[in-house]
């Protein structure tokens, strides 16, 4: 039975439970004036301040008391109305707006500024607190509920953040535009950038201010972000707080962008050699060295090209295809060209090209320059006017055969020389 009466208490508070309400003043309280709230306004723009009509209705009194009170009611006098914040709808004003009086059976109006967060339901309820006084010595405090619906509704303010794609373990630039796609001129234009403390931070211009913004104009702000090597696999946040007045309302405008993390690719060529160390005119030779992957994420689809001035020509493929390179670890690398018959003694600059696929699939370059020296043709070069060379065209003799053979052990030996030497680099370094 005592379980009974609980419950039925519980389902009486529940059914009532639009309004809260206390009174006060001197013993015996009449009762206080029965009256309604309501707004006109039916829906709330996520990631806005909303401007929401509350319209307070007196609806008179049943039970007339004497003082201050009109014929069949009760006048509501002083009234104070404010928004009990939650955790998506919280009040965007001074705190609270006020009403000097509302007679029986007459309404009043006030604009309630609301601020409703981006992640808010698609219906929610705004809780209106009103305290107000009658009858000179009682007051009334009660809380009344209001729903409305929810939604994304077109905003005088764009924000665009570029790059959308950083690369861990870095410091880059990232740019932020906000443009004025309204109608109406923005005053006190303040933004504020963040991004989750677990992906990285931004370590330049966190905040900025503008006096206005005309329709159409447009302010971008160049700012630094460090993207942590631990950062989320597949995107974070990158966070805009635009707050303004337009048409003397206060506005907010909240801005997520996802941001994709890739792991940084560092290929470092060293251990340059050529083989032999000066080329001759007609002559076969090699450009040997190690790509060490210095960065956070393996390069895959590896290849090397030489781009060849005037006079050169390659031996074998062009484009060298080398493969995956993962994150610190080395690949030897050999490029083998021949030096043309009419090649002029000198110095001559040869761009080798390193192309690979990051994370994303995108195609990346990365260039170094390698210097060859060319000597004048001796009786003992293997050139294209050489007797052995003509005998080799003709009839497939041995004598550039051999010259072939002999460079290929040369660059073997290299490169074997080559990957042990950074090899024991990279073990005196993780001593």
């Amino acid at each position: 039975m005592r379980n009974t009466m609980a419950l039925g208490i519980l389902v009486i508070f529940v059914l009532a439970g639009v309004a809260f309400a206390g009174t006060s003043g001197p013993a015996p309280i009449p009762n206080p004036p029965s009256f309604v709230l309501s707004s006109n306004l039916t829906t709330l723009c996520k990631g806005n301040t909303n401007l929401v009509p509350i319209t307070v209705t007196n609806l008179g009194d049943t039970n007339p008391s004497v003082g201050l009170t009109t014929l069949n009611g009760t006048t509501m006098q002083y009234l104070e109305l404010s928004v009990s914040n939650t955790k998506s709808i919280s009040f965007a004003g001074n705190g609270t707006e006020y009403i000097s009086g509302v007679r029986p059976f007459n309404s009043a109006q006030v604009l309630l500024p609301v601020f409703v967060a981006s992640n808010a339901s698609l219906i929610s309820s705004v809780q209106v607190s009103i305290t107000y006084y009658y009858l000179q010595y009682y007051s009334d405090t009660e809380t009344r509920n209001l729903t409305f619906e929810v939604k994304t509704c077109p905003s005088s303010l764009s924000v665009q953040i570029l790059p959308k794609t950083l690369t861990s373990g870095t410091i880059q630039n990232v740019s932020v535009n906000l443009t004025n796609t309204g109608n109406s001129t923005l005053q006190s234009v303040y933004m504020h950038l963040s991004m989750p403390s677990v992906d990285g931070a931004v370590i330049g211009t966190s905040q900025s201010e503008l006096a206005s913004m005309a329709p159409g104009s447009s302010y971008t702000i160049n700012t630094s972000v460090f993207v942590s090597r631990n950062a989320s696999i597949e995107s974070f946040p990158f966070n805009t707080t635009v707050t303004f007045y337009q048409n003397h309302r206060l506005q907010q405008v909240s801005n997520s962008t996802s941001m994709i993390p890739i792991g940084g690719i560092k290929l470092n060529p060293s251990g340059i050699t050529l083989s032999p160390a000066s080329t001759t005119p007609g002559s076969i030779f090699s450009i040997s060295f190690v790509l060490t992957d210095l960065g956070t994420a393996g390069a895959s689809a590896t290849m090397a090209s030489a781009v060849l001035p005037e006079g050169f020509t390659s031996f074998g493929s062009n484009p060298v295809y080398i493969g995956d390179i993962a994150a610190d670890t080395q690949s030897p690398v050999t490029v083998t060209l021949v030096t043309g018959n009419q090649t002029r003694p000198g110095k001559y600059t040869i761009p080798i090209v390193i192309n690979y696929l990051n994370s994303l699939r995108q195609n990346v370059s990365t260039t170094m320059n390698v210097t060859v020296n060319v000597g004048a043709a001796g009786p003992s070069a293997f050139n294209a006017s050489s007797p052995g060379a003509r005998a080799y065209r003709a009839s497939g003799g041995s004598g550039l055969m051999i010259g072939v053979i002999a460079v290929m052990v040369i660059i073997i030996a290299v490169l074997a020389y080559l990957l042990i030497k950074e090899r024991g680099k990279s073990r005196g370094h993780s001593r």
